[in-house]
């Protein structure tokens, strides 16, 4: 049979102690060349990434497309329901037939209803 065996124990945590004062140690020599360095490599970063953000187009358009591109199932039916409800909106303002405006009179209805027209 299968016994279960003991977790095993996580290692020990290396010592902050140490790695602090290597740390300060480290600082304390570093050159200032480097230093600069480094800040012009993170300025020319951070340059191109808001050159890249720039390029990015803006606007109501632009946010309709994304907004497709990440849902396209919802933004169909949303074009579909608004699509219906024109239609059913136009139907409201047609004007009415006269017609079946003379039909839909209570006489003539009563008329209907007891059989002699």
């Amino acid at each position: 049979m299968n016994t279960p065996k003991p977790p095993a124990t996580p290692p020990a945590p290396p010592d902050d102690l140490g790695l602090r004062q290597r740390l300060r140690e480290t600082l304390a020599h570093a050159p200032a060349d480097g230093l600069e360095a480094l800040e012009s490599r993170a300025l020319e970063q951070w340059r191109m990434r808001t050159a890249q953000g720039q390029s990015l187009p803006a606007g109501p358009l632009a946010a309709l497309q994304a907004g497709w591109r990440h849902h396209p199932i919802a933004w169909s039916g949303t074009l579909l329901a608004l699509g219906l409800a024109a239609v059913l909106l136009l139907r409201l303002w047609a004007p009415p037939d006269p017609a079946l405006d003379e039909l839909m009179q209570p006489d003539l209805l009563s008329l209907i209803a007891v059989g002699e027209l």
